[in-house]
Formats: structure tokens, sequence, C-alpha cells
């Protein structure tokens, strides 16, 4: 928020103990001003104080994690590598091939 303007805005949805941040929008003139960076770090900080765990399935946050790695904590169970099975697979399907 701007004042009272609303400038961006991050979807989520919860299930169980996971909460999934799926799309981060900012409207046009406050881009490239850091608010998706805010959202993103406040959504963080809330996850960890509700002890929840993350699935960042919107592009900006997976990016954001990658630049956060203090908080790979986060990651729901299946996404931290030493979760997955020898093929590099969680279960949920076939591997993406590295590029």
């Amino acid at each position: 928020m701007s004042g009272e303007d609303v400038v961006g805005h991050l979807s989520y949805d919860t299930t169980g103990n996971t909460v999934d941040l799926h799309h981060t929008l900012v409207e046009p003139a406050h881009r490239n001003k850091g608010v998706a960076d805010r959202l993103v770090e406040e959504a963080v900080r809330e996850i960890r104080a509700e002890k929840m765990n993350l699935r960042p399935t919107c592009s900006y946050v997976r990016a954001w994690m990658e630049q956060h790695p203090e908080h790979q904590d986060l990651l729901e169970p299946s996404l931290l590598p030493e979760d997955q099975d020898e093929a590099g697979q969680d279960g949920s399907g076939p591997a993406e091939p590295a590029s």
C-alpha cells in the first residue's frame, strides 16, 4: 500500500500447514520500486511466525527464495533436496530436465 492506495498484491492459498504463494502483482506505476520484494518479505515473515511451510509457485517468489537462502527452511518438505528420491522427483510427476 502507498498511503491508502493498493499498489501491489500477493495471492496465496493455504492447505494444511502449507502456504502457496502463487501470484505477485504490482501496479505498473509502482514497479521497480521494491514493492514486490516487500510483499514477499512480509509474507515470508508471517509464514515463519505461524510456523508454516512455503510453496513458491509464483515465479517471482521462486526467484526471491533463491536470492534469500536463509529462508530455505520454510520450503514445504517435498521441495527440499534431501526429501526428494534418487531420481530427483518428489512423487508429483516426472523430473524436469536441468537447464
